[in-house]
């Protein structure tokens, strides 16, 4: 039996866009994630098809292992550690690190989401938070002193400026023994641009719909002066371009070497706190 995803709203209905990059992924010869459980969740829905091109797949699955590898580095130097995903909607992160029983691994999204991550990913041993990110208290369930490392792909560009800085504070007062925060980020283009890329019309953005994206890192020590900019990665840099098609692979080796314009693709940055 399919699970419908109708009574989303368009930006819950986001998680579709990076749940069908890593089912697309996963189905090919070579794939860059390999996330077969993604594949397996993807097969429970019911939705219409999504105008996810294979440019799409391949960013999402090179920034998924992007951010895999920063969280995986984290709980290996922290083996006690607290990893929250923000924004989690059907992301298999866990089940791609399989982290020692020794970390408590928390899912935070809104109450339909969780709803249905629990319908269809049984599979995973993690705690469910149903709330919203800009609700006060959202973390009180949470573990706050021990190591954390909190990992956000794509949320925090659907949020408002106002909204990620009170996310951030609440993350960084919350958190008493420190960690990091790893996440994708979108420059000011790109976040301008949401609306008119046609995977995101699939799902039912607005084409006047505009994001929250910011061109220099020390943005976000602004934002939240305990957030210390650790580094920036770049998916024209990846490890997994080597594995691209070739000519994918030629325009990642121009946009390396232009980091301007590298930022508007897949760009990974990590602070800590």
């Amino acid at each position: 039996m399919t699970v419908t995803v109708d009574h989303l709203t368009p930006v819950e209905k986001t998680l579709l866009v990076t749940l069908t990059g890593r089912a697309l992924d996963a189905r090919k010869r070579r794939p860059l994630l390999g996330d077969r459980l993604a594949d397996t969740v993807s097969g429970r829905l019911a939705h219409d098809t999504l105008n996810v091109s294979d440019t799409v797949a391949i960013a999402v699955a090179v920034r998924s292992a992007m951010l895999d590898r920063l969280v995986g580095s984290f709980i290996t130097a922290h083996p006690d550690a607290v990893v929250v995903e923000l924004g989690c909607g059907l992301e298999t992160r866990m089940h791609r690190i399989a982290p020692p029983a020794t970390v408590d691994w928390y899912d935070i999204d809104l109450d339909e989401v969780i709803t249905l991550r629990r319908q269809v990913l049984p599979e995973l041993r993690s705690h469910l938070v149903a709330a919203s990110l800009t609700r006060p208290g959202c973390l009180d369930a949470i573990a706050r002193d021990r190591p954390a490392v909190i990992v956000a792909d794509g949320v925090l560009g659907f949020l408002t400026e106002a909204d990620n800085r009170q996310i951030l504070g609440a993350l960084t007062e919350h958190f008493t023994a420190g960690g990091e925060l790893v996440f994708n980020a979108y420059t000011r283009i790109a976040a301008r641009m949401m609306g008119s890329l046609g995977v995101l019309r699939s799902v039912g953005i607005p084409k006047h719909y505009r994001g929250f994206g910011f061109d220099d890192p020390h943005v976000v020590e602004q934002l939240n002066p305990r957030l210390i900019f650790v580094e920036e990665q770049l998916g024209a840099q990846a490890r997994e371009t080597a594995r691209f098609p070739w000519p994918t692979k030629m325009i990642a080796k121009v946009f390396a070497r232009w980091r301007a314009q590298a930022r508007r693709g897949v760009w990974v940055l990590r602070y800590r706190f």
